[in-house]
C-alpha cells in the first residue's frame, strides 16, 4: 500500500513539480519547496476562507475564533497580556505563535471540506463557526 502522504502530494495540483529539459533533450522534474510559517498558514486560511465566499471581515472574525478557543481570550487581550504588539504575532511567545500555526491549519483543513451555502450572512456564520470548532479540536493538543 502507498503511503497516503505521498499519493496526496502526488495529486494535490498546488504541490505540482515544473518539468525542464536537460541538456540532452530529456525532462527531469523541479520540485518547489517553500519554507512554511506562521504567516503563510494565516494566508492559506484566508484564501480558504474567500473561496468558501467569506467576506473580509470574516478573516479577523476567525482569528477571535481561535484566539478564543486556544487562550480563552480574544487577540486584544492575548496581545496585552504578554507584552506582544498587535497584528505583529512574532511578538506572542513561542508557544502562543505555534498554537496559532496549528489552530489555522486544522481550521483550514476542516474547512475546505465543508459545505457552505445560503446568504451571505449564513456564510459567514458557518465560516466563523467552522474555525471555531476547529479551535476547539486544536486546543486539546496543548497543555493549558
Amino acid at each position: 500500500m502507498p503511503n497516503s502522504f505521498l499519493k496526496w502530494l502526488g495529486s494535490n495540483k498546488e504541490e505540482q513539480e515544473n518539468v525542464q529539459l536537460d541538456i540532452f533533450g530529456g525532462s527531469s522534474n523541479l520540485v518547489r519547496h517553500q519554507r512554511v510559517d506562521g504567516a503563510s498558514i494565516y494566508k492559506d486560511l484566508q484564501k480558504t476562507i474567500k473561496e468558501k465566499g467569506g467576506t473580509q471581515d470574516v478573516y479577523a472574525q476567525s482569528t477571535e475564533a481561535i484566539s478564543e478557543e486556544l487562550f480563552d481570550m480574544g487577540t486584544k487581550e492575548l496581545y496585552t497580556a504578554t507584552g506582544g504588539t498587535r497584528h505583529q504575532r512574532h511578538t506572542l511567545p513561542k508557544e502562543a505563535q505555534k498554537a496559532f500555526i496549528v489552530g489555522e491549519t486544522v481550521a483550514n483543513h476542516d474547512l475546505k471540506v465543508k459545505d457552505i451555502k445560503g446568504s451571505q450572512n449564513q456564510k459567514n456564520e458557518q465560516i466563523v463557526d467552522s474555525v471555531r470548532e476547529s479551535g476547539q479540536k486544536a486546543r486539546k493538543l496543548f497543555p493549558w
